[in-house]
């Protein structure tokens, strides 16, 4: 009987201990739900809630035509959740065959006490392939527990290495590192929103704030002055040229001396901005960021200060046979045969005499010559605000001795840029007046950014200087272009051996600058050849490629041929063109006919589509027709001017351009 009571009175207490212990967890789980408790607000929204960066896609960047240089594409990124990843080593080794990316890094992130990590950002298509192939992807198209696959937007430059030192290229989040994508990333990059989400059990972004999202901006595009197909050639060029002197590098400038629009910028060597690991050193976009001695370019800038202060093209000097000494040094001319005695200043720039150039600086003055140096633009930034550009040095003016004067008369002693160069040579061809270079294209030209640093008369009397230096005797004849008239200056500069800090007697910069005159629009052109071997004067490097520049311009801006005043000298010359072409043994018949006058007979004719004929089947398909030629390169037509459709008179100029099949 006592047993019994004993046992009743133990399940009395167990039945009240569990209905006591239920009333409390009831009355817990109503106060949890029921009541506010602010901490456990905050964990709960750690599990579901979240902020999520939403970024709008970045503005295209176009050239002058709308030609798209950068574009956006969708991307996969694969993410992942380490808390919800089981067998994190056997994964690690899947993703690493996966992705090559080390087996050790991957682990690593997946080992993080975090809830989102990144493992591989912008996916290719064959590292999807492989996911597949490796089971990280099933079937049916799910993932492994734990990783998810993100759509993101991805830069992509369709043109390859395209003006790829002006366009530049940006990091993994589309944030623009250097070039363009830099320099106007603001604006390009749109307007960045966080908003709030809600998660799901993997950890991922589901549900997003719509209102807060609407507050995305897309960024703008960005048109620049360059030119694309113009461009392209130009880049063609120079790498064959630079091969071709088997050199370190070179530059090319097409620029509108008017507006100042660069029109085409090439360096060389180059480099893709879709390959993220591209050497860093081919990624300067040296026409701004890298100086050099300019050599005998400069002369054309002592003639401008010679002119404007007093001085006339008829003024000699006595050029010392070859040998001058001032201070203790000598200074000769680049060739050691060059034995010159009384030259002019038109002479100077001529024949390129170092000496008569030391000459005319002396003769000039420090002052002087500074100042017209600083007016021109040289020691200061162009203006263009590209990220980058450099001011280059002028000595300052307690450093200039005699010796410094005379040598930075033919263009030693001051540092400049490419881009600094081209510049001045645009002031002597525009009339005098110092643009400001522009890339990003603006239809509203800036009057205010230019000021006159010369006078037309001056500007007249350089270009008859410069004209000289293209002709018979001059340094630059093998940049002249059959049918125009080429204003420009070679110039061979030593380059500073860093090992002794003299001038090397093995490297140097071989550069040529100059334009056509009398055309519209008004184009100036830089070339360089940084380093070549062999024969390294500017005259065999630099002006070929000059020529070859100036023939894609002549093509793409439509420059109309400007004939000499003796119209048997132009026949001779269009008659010879195509004879080199056909070969010596071309006769009458194959021959076209070239009138003797540019009177038009009033006859109609509709251009045909030119490209891929031979120099042979392109003369007998236009037979009987009477036709100024222009024929240049060899091989087969791969461009013509005018282009296929045009209407042509008889005595217009018909301007092909050769390239190997």
């Amino acid at each position: 009987m006592g047993n019994d009571f004993g046992m009743k009175t133990r399940l009395t207490w167990v039945m009240l201990f569990c209905m006591v212990f239920a009333t409390s967890v009831l009355v817990r789980a109503a106060y949890i739900q029921l009541l506010k408790n602010p901490r456990l607000e905050m964990m709960a929204r750690r599990q579901y809630q979240s902020r999520s960066l939403i970024r709008p896609r970045r503005g295209m960047i176009l050239d002058r035509s709308g030609e798209p240089l950068s574009v956006n594409l969708e991307a996969n990124s694969l993410a992942a959740n380490p808390a919800k990843i089981k067998n994190k080593r056997q994964l690690a080794h899947l993703l690493a065959k996966s992705t090559s990316i080390p087996f050790g890094k991957i682990l690593q992130k997946l080992n993080e006490k975090r809830e989102f990590t990144w493992i591989k950002r912008h996916l290719s298509e064959s590292e999807l392939r492989r996911f597949k192939k490796w089971r990280v992807i099933d079937s049916d198209g799910d993932m492994v527990e734990g990783l998810w696959l993100v759509k993101e937007s991805e830069r992509v430059y369709p043109h390859g290495s395209l003006a790829a030192h002006v366009i530049g290229s940006v990091n993994v989040d589309s944030e623009g590192l250097e070039g363009v994508e830099l320099w106007v990333n603001d604006q390009l990059r749109g307007k960045v929103a966080s908003v709030s989400a809600i998660k799901d059990a993997l950890g991922r972004p589901t549900f997003i704030d719509a209102e807060a999202a609407k507050s995305v901006q897309d960024g703008e595009p960005v048109t620049l002055t360059l030119d694309a197909p113009l461009q392209f050639e130009v880049e063609q060029h120079l790498k064959n040229s630079v091969q071709k002197a088997n050199a370190k590098g070179g530059t090319v400038i097409v620029m509108d001396a008017t507006s100042g629009e660069i029109l085409a910028l090439a360096n060389e060597p180059s480099f893709n901005p879709n390959d993220k690991n591209s050497v860093t050193d081919r990624r300067r976009n040296r026409a701004l960021t890298d100086g050099y001695e300019p050599g005998s370019t400069f002369k054309a800038i002592l003639l401008a200060s010679v002119l404007s202060n007093g001085g006339k093209l008829e003024d000699e000097v006595w050029a010392e046979k070859g040998s001058f000494k001032i201070q203790g040094h000598i200074i000769s001319e680049a060739k050691a045969s060059e034995k010159f005695e009384w030259v002019s200043a038109k002479e100077m720039i001529r024949v390129s005499s170092n000496i008569a150039a030391s000459k005319f600086a002396l003769k000039l003055g420090v002052d002087r010559f500074l100042k017209s140096i600083r007016a021109f633009g040289i020691g200061t930034k162009s203006g263009l605000g590209f990220p980058g550009e450099i001011s280059g040095r002028i000595p300052a003016r307690k450093e200039w001795g005699l010796l410094t004067l005379a040598n930075i008369g033919f263009g030693q002693g001051v540092l400049v840029t490419p881009l600094q160069m081209l510049r001045a040579y645009a002031a002597i061809l525009n009339g005098g007046w110092l643009v400001q270079p522009v890339l990003l294209k603006n239809d509203k030209l800036d009057h205010n950014n230019q000021f006159r640093i010369i006078t037309q008369r001056v500007s007249q009397d350089v270009t008859e200087a410069l004209l000289s230096a293209t002709g018979e005797g001059g340094t630059g004849k093998k940049a002249v272009l059959p049918g125009f008239r080429v204003a420009g200056k070679t110039g061979t500069s030593q380059m500073v051996d860093p090992a002794t800090g003299k001038y090397s007697r093995e490297k140097y910069v071989a550069s040529f600058i100059g334009f056509p005159v009398g055309v519209d629009p008004k184009i100036v052109i830089f070339t360089s050849i940084v380093e070549p071997r062999g024969n390294y004067y500017a005259a065999e490097t630099a002006a070929p490629l000059f020529k070859e520049v100036l023939g894609s311009v002549v093509n793409r801006c439509s420059l109309p041929v400007q004939l000499s005043a003796n119209d048997q000298i132009k026949t001779t010359q269009a008659a010879a063109s195509v004879r080199e072409v056909l070969g010596a043994n071309a006769s009458a018949d194959t021959m076209p006919r070239v009138p003797d006058s540019l009177i038009p007979s009033g006859l109609g004719w509709v251009m045909p589509e030119l490209k891929g004929f031979t120099p042979r089947e392109t003369l007998k398909l236009l037979q009987g027709h009477r036709f100024h030629w222009v024929v240049v390169g060899n091989g087969v037509v791969f461009n013509q001017t005018p282009e296929p459709g045009k209407v042509l008179i008889e005595g217009d100029t018909i301007r092909l351009v050769l390239s190997e099949p």
